[in-house]
């Protein structure tokens, strides 16, 4: 197999993962979230989110090239087949296997729903990026 990956693609669409997260947890969702993990601002600012937001780009990054090598199996991708396997993906596994887990994991449906949302957006949207810049 040839995976003629578009890596400052990858790159961009990791980027655009980071920031939906930010506005998601920092200010969409941010009373949600909190109330969900039992947290309140004071004591997120007390910890040090450096290393979560590492392993984020880390992981984000990882599925920016996982997708981008599924899409390398299309022929001349374009952005509708982006989003549509960035929702397949998100919603078929990143978004099933959130809820098992949490599901297991006696956790607060919602944070399953938070969390599984916004991976599959963020999937979505790197997939466009990916499509549209072949």
């Amino acid at each position: 197999m040839d995976f003629d990956i578009n890596w400052l693609a990858v790159v961009v669409a990791t980027v655009a993962q980071q920031i939906l997260g930010a506005l998601w947890y920092g200010v969409i969702f941010r009373g949600t979230w909190l109330r969900a993990m039992g947290k309140t601002p004071e004591d997120i600012e007390r910890e040090s989110p450096g290393g979560e937001m590492a392993f984020g780009a880390v992981a984000s990054l990882l599925s920016a090239i996982a997708l981008a090598v599924l899409m390398t199996g299309l022929d001349d991708p374009t952005i509708a087949d982006g989003v549509t396997m960035g929702a397949v993906a998100g919603i078929g596994l990143v978004a099933a296997s959130t809820f098992m887990n949490g599901f297991y994991e006696q956790k607060k449906p919602i944070l399953s729903a938070l969390f599984g949302a916004y991976y599959t957006l963020g999937l979505i949207a790197a997939g466009a990026i990916l499509g549209a810049w072949r």
